[in-house]
């Protein structure tokens, strides 16, 4: 069975927002979009609205599907959608190590987890158009 998660893409000008993950969870330490898992029953919009406020404690308003994709991970399969999302005050940490906002070209020095790292690619791809 696929996972559904969820992750949000903040922007403030040419810059968007890359969380750390806690060391203690899988894939400790590497960056990533914010989010996490769709609960049974919410739309997308529904889940990236709920864990923005959980793991950054801010208001937001989810706008439209930037890109989904597929990945399988040792311990199964996900489907990550990245969603653009409007916010108005700073995110606060509550649950990464650390936050940093960033270029599409600071990002690719950074250590993303894989389905990040596939999402990141396809932004790449519709940047330059």
């Amino acid at each position: 069975m696929t996972l559904k998660v969820v992750a949000g893409f903040l922007k403030k000008g040419d810059k968007f927002l890359l969380v750390r993950r806690p060391l203690n969870k899988k894939r400790g330490g590497l960056w990533e979009f914010p989010g996490g898992k769709v609960e049974d029953g919410e739309t997308l919009k529904e889940a990236i609205e709920r864990e923005l406020k959980e793991e950054l404690g801010i208001e937001t308003k989810a706008k439209n599907l930037v890109c989904k994709t597929i990945y399988k991970y040792p311990e199964g399969e996900i489907e990550l959608s990245l969603l653009e999302v409007e916010f108005k005050e700073d995110p606060i940490l509550k649950e990464a190590l650390e936050s940093k906002w960033v270029t599409i070209e600071e990002s690719e020095k950074l250590e993303l987890c894989p389905a990040d790292m596939r999402i990141l690619k396809n932004l790449k791809k519709t940047c330059k158009k």
